[in-house]
């Protein structure tokens, strides 16, 4: 698709570091084994793992509902059920123990295949947006629907989530929910198990 683009084009340079960036969580099945994927290495920390968890559900839940829209890959792959976790949102908020449980109990090789699942419905959707006008906004007629019919949770909060996205242009929540959010988790990631080995995360 991005040999088909302008290199200056919005949707090339998303499609671009969205490769780039999942290339990196794959990276981190081959490099980091499973036990260490699930230490907090302090209370306040997070696990790898639920990071892992964590970007892949903002990714899938938002692109999937709010750009294509498509159901969730979480549902249509049955990761609900294979993960091994019960939790359908996406972690914001989530109490320690949660995070805790969540590390401990997740299946590390179906988190690897629901990775490589959002990444390829991900990729897709970027196809499908060629020749949108990114500086207008997702409007409200568009995302209350959504909202109110999703199983995920928002129904509760509707008028938040309603006011929250509107207030975006489409161009800034592509950047953000496609690559802003994972590359800052990513960091995390790399402060993590910095301080699980006792090291410095960042060296130059």
């Amino acid at each position: 698709m991005t040999d088909t683009l302008s290199p200056t084009s919005l949707v090339y340079g998303l499609a671009t570091s969205h490769a780039l960036i999942h290339a990196d969580i794959m990276g981190l099945f081959n490099g980091i084994s499973s036990e260490r994927m699930r230490i907090r290495p302090l209370p306040s920390m997070n696990s790898i793992a639920w990071c892992i968890w964590h970007m892949l559900r903002v990714e899938d839940e938002n692109i999937a509902r709010f750009v294509v829209p498509v159901e969730q890959v979480f549902d249509t792959g049955g990761f609900r059920t294979s993960l091994g976790v019960h939790y359908r949102d996406d972690g914001f908020g989530m109490q320690s123990d949660d995070v805790t449980t969540l590390s401990e109990r997740i299946d590390i090789g179906q988190l690897a295949a629901y990775a490589n699942a959002v990444h390829t419905q991900g990729a897709w959707a970027l196809t499908q947006i060629v020749g949108w006008d990114f500086s207008l906004p997702f409007t409200p007629a568009h995302i209350r629907p959504i909202v109110e019919a999703d199983a995920y949770g928002d129904a509760e909060n509707t008028e938040h989530v309603v006011g929250f996205l509107s207030t975006m242009k489409k161009g800034d929540w592509l950047i953000k929910h496609l690559v802003g959010h994972s590359q800052y988790h990513l960091g995390e990631i790399a402060a993590i198990d910095g301080a699980i080995g006792g090291q410095r995360y960042f060296t130059w």
